[in-house]
């Protein structure tokens, strides 16, 4: 069992979906996730490969977070790695809080920001690090390695994360000062406590390397959240196969007393064949109000080796109501060109129970002249989607006696339905009784 934490997250609970396995403009990785509610925008900063770019260049795509689809790019030359993201809405336009250069180079080459800066995101521009003014970038002081800020949207509070002493540091501050140059702390600096990064020992089908590595910070109020990787230790056992890259965490910690509140293995997202945690964010849920802890992964693109797409998901902070929560409110499906709404247009939602979280589909579809074969019938949103094989039989047109035909969706969203054949079409179909665990 978890603890529900001051702002009503609980991370031993049930979690939703934003969007689900989003192909990026470049091949590599996600690092770092942000979201501008009030425009519609997911922000995700990728590495571009060290192989065709020197080390430090980044790309920042925006993604619309109704359809899942990209809608826009930027490059960011020696700008680092990309280890969080802030993003603030300005009337129509989005300004983006990240790390920039100077670069410093870890052991293994990789390029890390030492500095902060802001700056509005432009479709297809290119952002020197190196050009911007020295008055536009923020170095902590006394920092001594890699930094990265990251915005809270309830609070209106910008955290930069840096290294000082051998320990990581975070420090608040209040964004529309910093954005005018002037960087006064706002409060207390969290120091994370020594010894987090040691692996948890917990159940795992392949020994874990024995440090955590970091994959993101986000504050929200007095509640630090830390997103943090335990690799399969491939090293020392090469038999460990490549599609299965270790275990994911999130620490909380509260801010007031520097204790850590709780930390859990993350189970979201089950299904995608490499999972790997890359970001972590606040928001505030624009159709509800409600505030929600993001938290994305990377899967490898179906039909590559080596290119990754991400998939977002996130923990409500809003009670149950008798026992039930809602994770996705009802939302049309789309349907295919033979497919056609019934009397009651087919819809769909998430609903957790119990600690488990179901997919439940409503309304009724026509098909005509009348699905012959085996066929895709429509595609559920980003939000329903499940990362594994989901189905149910449902009711169908009754032809000699064969009145039942089975329903599935997998990682993709696509719905399937089996079970019509040349002598038997399926000519209308039933969505009222689904109501089937999607994890």
């Amino acid at each position: 069992m978890g603890t529900t934490d001051a702002n009503g997250v609980d991370l031993s609970g049930v979690t939703g979906r934003l969007i689900q396995t989003v192909d990026l403009v470049k091949g590599p990785a996600p690092q770092a996730i942000a979201t501008d509610t009030v425009n519609g925008h997911v922000f995700v900063l990728q590495v571009e490969s060290s192989a065709t770019a020197p080390q430090g260049n980044l790309y920042l795509n925006r993604v619309n977070r109704r359809t899942g689809t990209v809608t826009g790019s930027m490059q960011l030359k020696g700008f680092g790695h990309g280890l969080s993201m802030g993003a603030e809405p300005v009337g129509a336009d989005t300004y983006l809080w990240t790390e920039v250069g100077p670069l410093q180079l870890s052991a293994d080459g990789a390029a890390f920001g030492k500095a902060v800066t802001r700056f509005r995101f432009v479709d297809g521009g290119v952002l020197d690090g190196a050009l911007i003014p020295q008055n536009q970038k923020f170095t902590p002081p006394g920092s001594t390695s890699s930094t990265g800020p990251s915005l809270d949207p309830v609070n209106n509070q910008l955290c930069v994360m840096y290294h000082k002493d051998g320990k990581r540091h975070f420090t608040r501050y209040d964004p529309a000062a910093a954005a005018a140059g002037s960087w006064v702390p706002v409060g207390t600096t969290f120091v994370m406590p020594a010894g987090e990064d040691v692996t948890p020992d917990v159940p795992t089908p392949y020994p874990l390397q024995k440090t955590l590595v970091s994959q993101g910070y986000t504050a929200l109020g007095d509640v630090l959240y830390a997103y943090q990787w335990a690799p399969y230790d491939k090293k020392n056992f090469p038999e460990i196969p490549d599609s299965f890259p270790g275990i994911a965490f999130i620490t909380s910690y509260s801010w007031t007393t520097g204790e850590r509140i709780d930390r859990q293995v993350v189970t979201n997202a089950d299904g995608l064949t490499r999972r790997e945690p890359e970001g972590i964010a606040a928001e505030v849920d624009p159709a509800t109000g409600e505030t929600r802890l993001l938290f994305g992964f990377s899967n490898t693109v179906p039909g590559t080796t080596g290119s990754r797409d991400v998939t977002i998901g996130w923990y409500p902070t809003r009670p149950a109501v008798d026992g039930i929560r809602v994770l996705s409110d009802w939302e049309d499906l789309a349907l295919e060109a033979e497919v056609t709404p019934g009397a009651e247009r087919p819809r769909g939602r998430l609903i957790a129970l119990a600690g488990t979280t179901y997919l439940q589909l409503r309304g009724t579809v026509t098909c005509s002249p009348g699905l012959t074969a085996d066929s895709r019938i429509g595609t559920l949103p980003h939000r329903l989607r499940a990362t594994h094989l989901t189905r149910q039989n449902v009711p169908r047109n009754n032809n000699t006696g064969r009145c039942v035909c089975r329903i599935e969706t997998d990682v993709t969203g696509a719905l399937r339905v089996y079970g019509a054949t040349s002598d038997n079409a399926i000519t209308w179909i039933d969505f009222d009784g689904v109501s089937v665990a999607w994890r």
